[in-house]
């Protein structure tokens, strides 16, 4: 899905162009994955809900929101995080952007996030959630069950 936002004709679908100054939405990308990943590696792994969008200026910044079904056993530690392109937005962190522990049994959830990124560019980006196990043989199922996964980019004027 996308759309972009020129005036307050699209009252309909809900999305009303803001009145002066930055903060309004420009443009909205979405894309799905519904195929089960299965990662076990300590290494982050695409979980291949990938979105793409081209920012309009320099001075943009992008909202996005991810949102699948993981699943893995107790006891251990699973991380997940973003990446524009190559970039870790998590700066490297070890523990990512998000951490999923459960205290017994095996653990299925809804996991979610949303992250602001200033781009800085007018190139097009390639946003994409990844996931990773901290210990090796370890499985952290994304889109477990061949769940819908979901990614959605903003990009919100920023002047």
């Amino acid at each position: 899905m996308t759309g972009i936002i020129t005036d307050n004709l699209t009252k309909a679908s809900g999305l009303i162009k803001a009145a002066g100054g930055g903060g309004k939405v420009l443009q909205i990308v979405s894309a799905t994955h519904a195929t089960e990943v299965d990662c076990t590696s300590t290494s982050y792994t695409n979980s291949n809900l990938d979105v793409d969008i081209t920012p309009s200026a320099t001075s943009s910044k992008v909202l996005i929101y991810c949102n699948l079904c993981t699943s893995h056993v107790s006891g251990y530690y699973y991380y997940l995080t973003l990446y524009r392109d190559s970039t870790d937005l998590s700066g490297g962190d070890a523990q990512g952007m998000l951490a999923l522990n459960s205290p017994s049994g095996n653990m299925k959830h809804g996991s979610a996030f949303l992250y602001l990124d200033s781009p800085s560019s007018t190139s097009a980006l390639t946003y994409s959630l990844f996931g990773r196990s901290e210990t090796s043989g370890q499985s952290l199922k994304m889109c477990s069950g061949n769940s819908v996964g979901s990614i959605i980019a903003y990009e919100i004027d920023g002047s």
